[in-house]
């Protein structure tokens, strides 16, 4: 998974750049955790532990992450969510679910938070 790890001295912030299908999985990572390495222990350490058929799932405030057969699926609380007054909105004013949610490999999500915890601060 392609990545860019940016640190801005000015204002003291870490920044994650992930591809643009990779969007919800970029906010999950900077939104539902602090900027510190040690906040993303605990799922790191659970991402590990996880085999061929195992489930799980990391609900956030914003953001939810998914594993099943080693397929990792992460997106925001309302996608899918319809109400009664949608059916009124305009086309232009309907989100758009595509960047709420994507999909990547189990592997592929543990080394890139590993190369994370590495480029923040302890």
């Amino acid at each position: 998974m392609e990545h860019d790890f940016i640190y801005l001295p000015d204002s003291r912030r870490y920044l994650l750049k992930l591809a643009p299908e990779q969007h919800a999985l970029q906010c999950f990572l900077l939104e539902e955790f602090e900027l510190r390495a040690g906040s993303y222990q605990s799922l790191l350490d659970k991402l590990l532990t996880l085999g061929l058929y195992d489930e799980y799932q990391f609900v956030g405030r914003e953001y939810s992450l998914q594993v099943e057969r080693m397929e990792v699926l992460v997106f925001h609380l309302s996608c899918g969510q319809h109400y009664a007054d949608d059916q009124f909105l305009e086309a232009e004013l309907n989100t758009d679910d595509a960047a709420l949610h994507c999909e990547c490999g189990l592997e592929d999500l543990i080394r890139l938070l590993q190369a994370w915890q590495q480029f923040l601060p302890r």
